[in-house]
């Protein structure tokens, strides 16, 4: 690119970042579909993405562009990537409970976001010009009272959406599928907390005979229903597996330089460290990862576990969710673990068993249909607590009791076996005390202790 050309992106960003929102707002359609139309601007520059990055994700002097901007960036990056990959097929799944409101358009709702035709839109402008590799969506309705199904059958039918298939979760209760009997799922899908809901389409992706010819790579990623995150950035699941060789790929919301987190209405995207720092669950995130990588070391290096960005070779997920017995909220973690112990077993080393990609993540707290919750403030404590007691168990049943490593973990595992949200509430309230606390923060278990006291 000449001197010129890359003067005018330069121009170009600087007064995108004056004049674009501080800001995101997930139900402003125009907004979202904006992302797209500057990514292509990105593309057709022809500037390298990675001077992109350093003109707009901020450094130690200087903020970050705004989040439409830094989001735009990241789709294009997908885009460029998803180029490289050879030809495949990305099956895109989520969860649907309680979605009367954010499955609609601004028009008819406050909380509305159109999702099911902006996930649509983004996957459609993702794959366009590349006829080898094609897409669908799988929705998954969690048992949801507020017919979250009918409700997406008729945004499909609305929009004339394609490549989209509508699952009800009850049907594995009604046909007795000897996977989620063996789980215990009940008539309601009450025991599911949206891993139920994943766990299904997982497995209709992977039985599923394919439209387009044998042979060809089969992907299957979940992610969650709103548009926190965008489908846009597939194309960095689809080269981690398909370009860099490894078993698996995931995003990570936090953790590491690359990451942001928006807050709306007021907050625009927080870097790391700041990203952190500005989680509402800081301390609890902290302290579970402090108790996870003691329980359970496989999982040594991956901050952000419970991303709903996961993404695997469709021929690995009968094995891989054999042994996931969980359809709470600790179910991504559980997933992947087996995953990654799936592909030990296999002889994969560990710099190839999952790439990580940073991404931006818009929380939407206004909606969220599986943590917090404004008819029961304690829901966060009670559902963290609940990872504790699931941690134990998930170390009792993949470690083995004469290694080295239950011996270091033997103290922590009693100190949070059996623990109550009550207790575990009192344990982080004290420590939140501290103030911004980062991943790997040593607690000795006495502080630990005393705090729970």
């Amino acid at each position: 690119m000449g001197s010129g050309a890359s003067a005018d992106a330069t121009s170009k960003i600087e007064s995108l970042k004056a004049s674009l929102p501080v800001s995101r707002d997930l139900t402003n359609t125009e907004e979202t579909m904006q992302v797209l139309s500057l990514a292509d601007e990105i593309l057709s520059s022809g500037r390298d993405i990675e001077e992109i990055k350093k003109l707009t994700f901020g450094s130690d002097s200087e903020k970050p562009a705004p989040p439409v901007l830094v989001s735009a960036v990241g789709a294009a990056e997908s885009k460029l990537l998803l180029q490289k990959c050879p030809a495949h097929h990305l099956s895109c799944i989520f969860a649907m409970y309680g979605e009367k409101n954010r499955i609609r358009t601004k028009a008819e709702h406050e909380n509305g976001q159109d999702f099911m035709t902006a996930k649509v839109r983004q996957l459609e402008w993702l794959f366009a010009g590349q006829t080898d590799k094609t897409w669908e969506i799988i929705a998954v309705d969690d048992g949801c009272p507020d017919n979250s199904k009918d409700l997406a059958k008729e945004a499909v039918e609305k929009g004339n959406l394609p490549n989209v298939t509508i699952l009800d979760l009850r049907n594995a209760y009604n046909e007795k599928h000897p996977f989620f009997v063996e789980r215990g799922l009940d008539e309601a899908c009450k025991k599911s907390r949206k891993g139920g809901a994943i766990l299904y389409g997982l497995l209709h992706a992977a039985s599923t005979k394919p439209f387009y010819p044998e042979g060809k790579p089969r992907l299957v990623m979940y992610t969650d229903s709103d548009l926190s995150t965008d489908m846009a950035l597939c194309g960095l699941l689809s080269d981690g597996i398909l370009n860099k060789g490894t078993c698996m790929s995931m995003g990570a919301r936090y953790g590491s330089p690359g990451t942001f987190l928006v807050k709306p209405p007021d907050h625009g995207a927080a870097p790391h460290p700041q990203s952190h720092y500005e989680q509402p669950n800081m301390m609890r995130i902290v302290l579970r990862h402090y108790v996870r990588v003691r329980l359970l070391p496989m999982l040594q290096g991956i901050y952000d576990t419970q991303c709903a960005f996961k993404c695997f070779r469709a021929e690995h997920l009968a094995a891989i969710l054999n042994d996931v017995k969980s359809m709470g909220s600790d179910f991504d973690m559980e997933l992947l673990l087996c995953a990654l112990l799936f592909f030990q077993k296999q002889g994969s080393e560990q710099a190839k068993l999952c790439t990580v990609s940073p991404t931006l993540f818009t929380e939407d707290f206004a909606e969220s249909n599986f943590m917090a919750s404004s008819d029961d403030p304690e829901k966060p404590n009670k559902t963290y607590a609940g990872m504790m007691t699931a941690l134990v168990e998930m170390h009792e049943r993949y470690v083995d009791p004469a290694s080295e490593d239950a011996k270091a973990a033997k103290d922590l595992v009693e100190f949070c076996k059996g623990m109550t949200w009550e207790t575990y509430k009192k344990m982080h309230d004290k420590l939140l005390e501290r103030g911004p606390t980062l991943f790997d923060h040593p607690f000795p278990l006495d502080e630990l202790k005393a705090a729970a006291a």
